[in-house]
């Protein structure tokens, strides 16, 4: 995608937030009214359909031109799930297991089933037509599509901390051997990755959201005199979650990189990109925590308030840290390969580019 395109794009993302992006309308989609314009809005922008091929309704935008939009839609916290829905259509295209092309433009979700057999914290899945899963690991590991997940016997209704719906599939094996399903060796780790590195995305454009905030206030909010952005322990706050966002917006941009160059669902690129995904949802959680803290201290009791945006922005971040892999999970992993590489192996894999 050219830089101009690029730009338009975000330019019309932006307008249309500043149409739906209120309060009351945000209030309205916590309480559980659908914001329907606000999903026809970006679905007329071909956002969740951009990766497919034109015949699809798409026009075969890369993921790697595709992780900027979804991360200007994070900066906004829309509460629609087009970020979802375009990557479970991206991942199935590549896997060539599209849906009935009836559902291209309904809101769709991802998730994993574990050992247990069950999906936690279905983004969504409470009012998503359906959700592209990944079942078993390793060599053994298949694709399903979940349709109407509603409907499923397992299934529990429940929101996250952003107040967004979210469920839980308990599936039994009978009713996981009664969905059509496509074999994908080491699928698991593949959309695990793809999903937490969306996470990653989504939560270092919500940081930079929540530095735009804390400056502006600290810029607008007089004490004794004077804007409490001129005083030096306010300043000194700002300065670490300025440099937190850098680190966290660092690491998601490699990662982005090496999943966008990795062939899916080839085992060897699967392990190579699980060194950078990990270590960007790990540094954007722990940095997210940070922002989150110094964001709510810059705005003092005013942050903590429903009528103040800063929350929309940090309940998401929170949301986002802990789904697809919290940091010791992705931690755990890179601690395992680092192990695997040995010391003589492990600088060059540090400094690589």
């Amino acid at each position: 995608m050219t830089q101009p395109m690029l730009e338009a794009l975000v330019d019309a993302i932006d307008k249309v937030a500043l149409a739906h992006g209120d309060r009351a309308a945000r209030e309205l989609a916590e309480a559980g009214q659908w914001p329907a314009q606000l999903w026809r809005d970006l679905q007329d922008l071909g956002l969740a359909q951009a990766c497919l091929a034109e015949e699809d309704g798409g026009v075969e935008l890369s993921l790697a031109d595709l992780w900027p939009l979804l991360g200007r839609l994070a900066f906004h916290a829309l509460p629609v799930p087009i970020a979802e829905s375009a990557l479970a259509l991206a991942l199935a295209k590549q896997a060539d297991y599209l849906p009935d092309a009836r559902l291209h433009d309904q809101a769709l979700s991802i998730g994993v089933v574990d050992a247990h057999l069950r999906v936690r914290g279905l983004s969504y899945g409470p009012i998503c037509q359906a959700a592209l899963v990944v079942i078993g690991q390793g060599d053994k590991a298949s694709l399903a599509w979940v349709y109407r997940p509603s409907e499923q016997e397992g299934f529990r209704p429940a929101r996250n901390l952003a107040g967004e719906p979210c469920c839980d599939l308990q599936f039994t094996a009978k009713s996981l051997g009664d969905l059509s399903q496509i074999a994908l060796p080491h699928a698991d780790r593949w959309l695990m990755q793809a999903g937490a590195l969306l996470r990653s995305v989504q939560m270092s454009h919500a940081m930079s959201k929540a530095l735009q905030l804390s400056l502006q206030f600290a810029n607008e909010r007089v004490q004794f005199g004077k804007p409490i952005g001129k005083f030096q322990a306010v300043q000194h706050m700002l300065a670490v979650m300025a440099s937190e966002v850098a680190a966290a917006s660092a690491i998601v941009g490699s990662a982005s990189e090496a999943f966008a160059g990795a062939s899916w669902p080839d085992p060897v690129d699967a392990h190579r990109c699980e060194w950078w995904v990990g270590a960007a949802k790990a540094r954007c959680g722990e940095a997210a925590a940070k922002v989150f803290e110094i964001a709510h201290q810059v705005h003092a009791a005013m942050g903590y308030t429903r009528e103040h945006m800063l929350h929309v922005t940090t309940r998401r971040l929170l949301a986002w840290r802990d789904s697809f892999g919290a940091e010791h999970y992705w931690q755990s992993r890179l601690g395992h390969q680092a192990i695997e590489l040995g010391a003589d192996k492990l600088w060059a894999k540090l400094v690589q580019a």
